[in-house]
C-alpha cells in the first residue's frame, strides 16, 4: 500500500492538475494585486496623516508665538497711554533700552534694594533683585524679555534727599525720576524694557 502511494506521488501531474494550478496561480496573483493596492492606499493614508501632523505642529508653533506676544501685550497699551507719575512712581513715557538706575546724590547714601518684576496679563513675576551699593555709580536692571512691561520696586533706609533716575543705558537719557526723601524711602518705576546685546 505504501508503495502504491509513493508511485502516485511520484507520477507526473495530469493535465487537469496543470489547469488547476494555473487557476490557483491566477487566484493568488489577484490576491497579491489586491494586497498591493491596499498597501498603496495605507501608505497614502499614512502620508496624509503625517502631513496633517506637520500642519498641526506648524499651527502650534504659530499659536505659541502669538501667546508669547500676548504675554507682553500690555506694553503696547502702556506706551500708547502711560499713566501719570507721582512722588513715589516714576513712569517712563517711551521704551527704555539697557535700563539702569542712577542716584543723583553728591553725598554718601545707603544701599538701595531694587526688585525687578515683569507685568503680564493676570500675573506679576519677579525677574531679579539688585543691590545698588553706596559707592556704585549705577545699577543695571536684569530684564528677561524684550518689549515687556516691567516694574522696579526700590527701597532704602536712607535719611537723605536725592533723586533716583531710571536711565536709558543706550542713549544715556533719563526716562523717569523719583525723589528719595527722609520720610519716603521706597517707590517704583514702570517702563517697557529692551535688552541691548
Amino acid at each position: 500500500m505504501l508503495a502504491c502511494l509513493l508511485l502516485l506521488l511520484a507520477a507526473p501531474p495530469s493535465r487537469d492538475d496543470g489547469a488547476g494550478m494555473a487557476i490557483e496561480m491566477r487566484s493568488v496573483s489577484a490576491q497579491v494585486s489586491v494586497l498591493r493596492s491596499e498597501m498603496t492606499a495605507f501608505r497614502l493614508e499614512l502620508k496624509e496623516r503625517l502631513e496633517a501632523i506637520e500642519a498641526v505642529k506648524t499651527d502650534l508653533a504659530v499659536l505659541r508665538d502669538e501667546a508669547r506676544r500676548d504675554r507682553t501685550s500690555l506694553a503696547g497699551p502702556f506706551l500708547s497711554s502711560p499713566p501719570t507719575g507721582s512722588d513715589s512712581l516714576g513712569v517712563a513715557k517711551g521704551p527704555v533700552f539697557a535700563p539702569r538706575i542712577e542716584a543723583e546724590s553728591p553725598r554718601r547714601r545707603d544701599t538701595i534694594l531694587l526688585k525687578v518684576k515683569r507685568i503680564e496679563p493676570g500675573a506679576v513675576r519677579q525677574v531679579g533683585e539688585v543691590e545698588f551699593s553706596p559707592d556704585g555709580v549705577f545699577a543695571d536692571l536684569p530684564i528677561d524679555q524684550n518689549g515687556a512691561l516691567y516694574l522696579v520696586e526700590w527701597s532704602t533706609t536712607d535719611g537723605q534727599s536725592y533723586n533716583l533716575v531710571l536711565r536709558d543705558g543706550a542713549s544715556g537719557q533719563p526716562a523717569a525720576t523719583v525723589p528719595v526723601k527722609p520720610l519716603q524711602s521706597q517707590g517704583r518705576f514702570v517702563f517697557v524694557g529692551y535688552r541691548v546685546e
